[in-house]
């Protein structure tokens, strides 16, 4: 398999896969590429479920316990945001307020506010208010993005 590597300034990073026919090896390299290998041990009525990092619309702690959302659930995690922002950054995750981190990819809309906050429309229509102190940040990661 020959890998061609090319650094870029700017714009999206993106990965070209060309093969002859999907193997069993070709799939799991896509899953790698994708994150979908990429998984986050949450807890729910007391069973574990293995979720992927891109299903995650943001993580939150409440009380000293942190919780991830998806779409339709919500999960206890045994992880401090912390150690969630330090794993996850590269994948996505920015941290929004004190007590809250996003997954960028998985915004619909921003919207700017009085006071230098913005209003984030997540992909299932919930709203997150990024603090002042990291809309900044935020605007300066999208340009970088773009």
């Amino acid at each position: 398999m020959k890998v061609t590597l090319q650094q870029i300034e700017k714009g999206n990073e993106e990965v070209i896969i060309r093969y002859r026919r999907m193997t069993e090896r070709m799939e799991r390299i896509i899953e790698y590429l994708e994150g979908q290998s990429e998984k986050l041990s949450g807890t729910k009525g007391g069973q574990e479920f293995f979720i992927s990092i891109q299903d995650i619309l943001y993580l939150e702690s409440v009380d000293g316990v942190t919780y991830f959302y998806t779409k339709k659930e919500v999960y206890r995690v045994a992880h401090t945001l912390t150690f969630l922002e330090a794993l996850y950054a590269q994948e996505g995750f920015f941290r929004c307020s004190k007590s809250m981190m996003l997954n960028i990819y998985r915004i619909e809309r921003l919207k700017s506010m009085p006071g230098k906050r913005i209003d984030a429309t997540m992909d299932n229509g919930e709203h997150i208010v990024i603090s002042r102190r990291y809309a900044g940040e935020l605007r300066n990661r999208l340009r970088e993005e773009a």
